[in-house]
């Protein structure tokens, strides 16, 4: 009797060479004693004709020595790839000396990762299991009928100084601490930081983190980014946060593109249930994106009379670019009255809207919070600002599955 070992996870390859040499490589990298199975090809993609597409997706990975002079095999696995909908996983192996351009031209096509001939067998089980787990994170699996995409979330302020980036940041964190989808035994949600104040944002002050200069290189790029390109400016943050940080050098308004964000927000919806943005200070033109693709918007504000104003203007300005986008209003630094005076009834007639959401002051917790480097929901999730920030992310999360339900 065969002994297959419980302590790795069965796992399907398909190999695709003519050489018997690779191919004996690759059972010696992934042997049958781990839990592997491979099928192996004598024939390239394009040889194989139509019969590659319905052996390619059975299985959980395909590896394909790849020659990227070879016009005829790049279109078939382009071809192939345009028909990819599962979680199959497609790396391609080639010479070590290999330029860049020849290897974006593969990665263009929709190959998951290109990687030198050289490289050693433990470093290609390690790429595999990076890129298994990235390929099943970004498709989770959801009630029949419900959108897999991220929600995109922007936060933006009624005036400044309300504490916008404050809620943004604890809601970020505390939606990453929370389990997704419907059930509590699912996995915890994925959630990207975006903070697109591209002057004065210092959404990364608040968690401790520095600017990694990705996204002035975003600005900068001349070309439209692809996935690996806008996940490398991502900083990951102990608290299961990835975070695009505002630039330190200050860079002009006009510097962002509707094409670069929508391009941006399609990558990352594919990946993250949730994108908070941290929305600039400005009302510029290039937010159109943004509120084209949000699920829900979240404006942070006060009870005083000029607050009120300026949130119903913007709500309207809002909702020019999308005029379903459902708005919720977040009272911050005021304490939730026991009882609604005339002014509070007043402000939710004006903005046609309950005051739902209240986030009590506390300077004090606040300032020892953002000193730290910490969000007030992981330094004191327990005080009276942490539980309301809690509840805020509870709040948003039970929206988004209410919406999800009903578009389906």
């Amino acid at each position: 009797m065969e002994f297959v070992s419980t302590r790795h996870p069965s796992r399907s390859f398909m190999i695709v060479s003519k050489r018997e040499a690779f191919k004996e490589i690759m059972s010696e990298v992934f042997p049958e004693a781990e839990n592997n199975t491979l099928v192996e090809t004598n024939a390239s993609l394009h040889a194989m004709n139509g019969r590659a597409v319905d052996l390619a997706f059975d299985h959980d990975v395909v590896i394909i020595e790849a020659d990227p002079d070879d016009e005829q095999e790049t279109e078939a696995i382009r071809d192939l790839l345009s028909q990819r909908s599962g979680k199959t996983v497609f790396l391609a192996l080639t010479e070590s000396d290999i330029s860049i351009t020849k290897a974006r031209k593969l990665r263009s096509v929709g190959i998951d990762e290109v990687l030198p001939l050289s490289i050693d067998g433990e470093e290609l089980k390690s790429v595999v299991d990076e890129k298994i787990g990235e390929r099943r994170a970004a498709q989770p699996a959801l009630p029949s009928g419900v959108s897999a995409l991220g929600h995109v979330i922007p936060v933006a302020q009624s005036r400044g100084g309300i504490g916008a980036t404050t809620v943004a940041v604890n809601l970020a964190c505390a939606l990453a601490g929370k389990p997704s989808g419907f059930h509590k035994q699912k996995d915890a949600n994925r959630v990207a930081l975006l903070d697109f104040d591209i002057q004065f944002g210092n959404a990364n002050v608040f968690l401790d983190l520095e600017d990694n200069g990705g996204f002035l290189q975003l600005i900068e790029a001349a070309e439209d980014p692809d996935e690996r390109f806008v996940l490398s400016t991502l900083q990951h943050h102990p608290l299961d946060v990835d975070v695009l940080s505002a630039p330190v050098p200050l860079v002009p308004l006009q510097s962002m593109r509707h094409d670069l964000i929508e391009g941006m927000l399609s990558v990352l919806r594919a990946r993250y249930d949730y994108i908070i943005v941290d929305m600039p200070r400005a009302v510029v033109d290039w937010i159109e994106p943004i509120l084209k693709q949000a699920t829900q918007l979240l404006l942070v504000m006060d009870t005083s009379v000029p607050s009120v104003r300026q949130s119903r203007r913007l709500i309207d300005l809002y909702r020019e670019e999308n005029v379903a986008l459902p708005v919720e209003m977040v009272v911050n630094k005021e304490q939730r009255p026991l009882f609604k005076s005339e002014h509070i009834r007043e402000a939710e007639k004006v903005l046609e809207t309950k005051l739902a959401h209240w986030v009590p002051e506390n300077a004090k917790l606040a300032r020892g919070a953002a000193d730290l480097g910490r969000p007030v929901v992981d330094f004191k999730p327990k005080s009276d600002m942490g539980k309301a920030l809690g509840r805020l992310a509870d709040a948003v999360m039970q929206d988004q599955q209410n919406i999800a339900i009903k578009k389906a």
